[in-house]
């Protein structure tokens, strides 16, 4: 997708503000020495959304926000904040502030005075400042504790803090480097909700960077999904994870089992693919392929039904695997059943509580996984073959 751009509609509460926060990124790359960070990288955030940007490690995201920032230049290509070309200007003039994964806060200013510090940097006088850091520790729910030291708070109150001391000069762009990654679980929900409640609030664009899925699917009006260097797939996050388009965003989001055939015959009612262990695949769709050619399908997990193999060797009916059964993952609602295929590929189903534990399945267990044909979502790139990274049985 590196050679178009892509965009997002904005957030509900983008309407109105005067300064755009939209950023347009225009053939970006950005080298260090022989290796490519980010490769001709094409890409529109409209105004006043929430936009996740998500990937393994080194895949270019951090690098991405960085050059937002300022903190990075291009090696080449050009940066957009609403109508600015930034490329070369300092941080300040851009109309951004950035919110570091370690918070970075001062360890010996109170809390007020690490809010107020930016101001004071731009030369605001000592009294508008302090007022509007304690308007700002307000808005996050922290004005009582104002005189405390950071070393006094929790992860999750430093957070706030450093929230606070991002916004203090009204951005028109608020970029985050995995601000949630360093707080427990518990906390990385309720925070996920303030994050999402705030952006809804100011109605300016947030840039957020994580390797998390169910952490942009939860934010997120517009999902980034990179891999090295390059976009695979800039969409909503409903279309991100129900309609992916490449073999690596099925995988990579967790959610989709990944299979690969050929076009066996074409019907009214769609296509049937041939596996690669002689496996009969339906997929109703138009505007096949010709016969023979490659063709993958994703399935999501939660769509599949398991059922122990019977000891007679049946053919397999269509739109179906057999494999072994080599973990299973109570995961309280549902059931995460991993089976190793014909021709050593892992699929995944999860299998609701209640109809796993009606028909148990272990490890050992030969098995049979099916779905229906509707449930069969077409990539429009055929699967490479490639050796299958960590991100393959991976998800959540």
């Amino acid at each position: 997708m590196n050679d178009r751009s892509v965009s997002a509609q904005p957030g509900p509460a983008a309407a109105g503000r005067q300064a755009s926060g939209e950023i347009r990124l225009t053939h970006i790359t950005k080298t260090f020495g022989e290796s490519h960070a980010v490769k001709d990288i094409n890409l529109t955030i409209p105004h006043g959304s929430y936009c996740c940007l998500l990937g393994p490690s080194g895949c270019g995201k951090t690098t991405i926000l960085r050059m937002i920032a300022g903190h990075e230049t291009p090696s080449s290509g050009q940066i957009f904040i609403g109508d600015q070309m930034v490329v070369g200007k300092p941080p300040v003039e851009r109309g951004t502030a950035m919110m570091f994964q370690s918070y970075a806060l001062f360890p010996h200013l109170s809390i007020l005075d690490n809010v107020a510090f930016y101001l004071k940097m731009r030369g605001v006088g000592k009294e508008e400042r302090r007022e509007r850091a304690h308007r700002m520790l307000e808005r996050v729910q922290l004005d009582h504790l104002r005189n405390r030291m950071p070393a006094q708070l929790s992860g999750g109150q430093q957070q706030r803090v450093a929230l606070a001391r991002s916004l203090i000069t009204n951005p028109r762009v608020l970029l985050l480097d995995e601000p949630l990654s360093a707080l427990d679980e518990f906390l990385r929900l309720q925070m996920r909700g303030e994050l999402k409640a705030l952006q809804a609030e100011l109605g300016i664009t947030f840039v957020h960077v994580t390797h998390t899925q169910p952490e942009a699917i939860a934010l997120a009006d517009m999902v980034v999904v990179m891999d090295t260097g390059r976009i695979e797939q800039a969409a909503t996050a409903n279309d991100i994870f129900n309609r992916p388009t490449t073999p690596y965003v099925a995988r990579f989001m967790g959610g989709q089992n990944v299979l690969t055939g050929t076009v066996a015959s074409v019907s009214a009612a769609g296509v049937r693919l041939e596996g690669t262990q002689g496996e009969a695949f339906d997929v109703p769709v138009g505007g096949a392929p010709a016969a023979g050619a490659p063709m993958s399908i994703s399935i999501r997990r939660d769509r599949i039904h398991v059922a122990k193999a019977t000891g007679e060797a049946a053919p397999l009916a269509p739109n179906s695997v057999a494999g072994v059964v080599e973990a299973t993952e109570y995961q309280g609602n549902f059931v995460k059943v991993s089976i190793l295929v014909a021709g050593g590929s892992a699929f995944v189903a999860n299998v609701a509580d209640e109809e796993f534990f009606a028909g148990p399945v272990g490890p050992g267990d030969r098995v049979v996984a099916s779905w229906k044909p509707e449930q069969v979502h077409v990539l429009s790139k055929v699967d490479s073959g490639e050796a299958r990274k960590p991100y393959a049985a991976g998800g959540h």
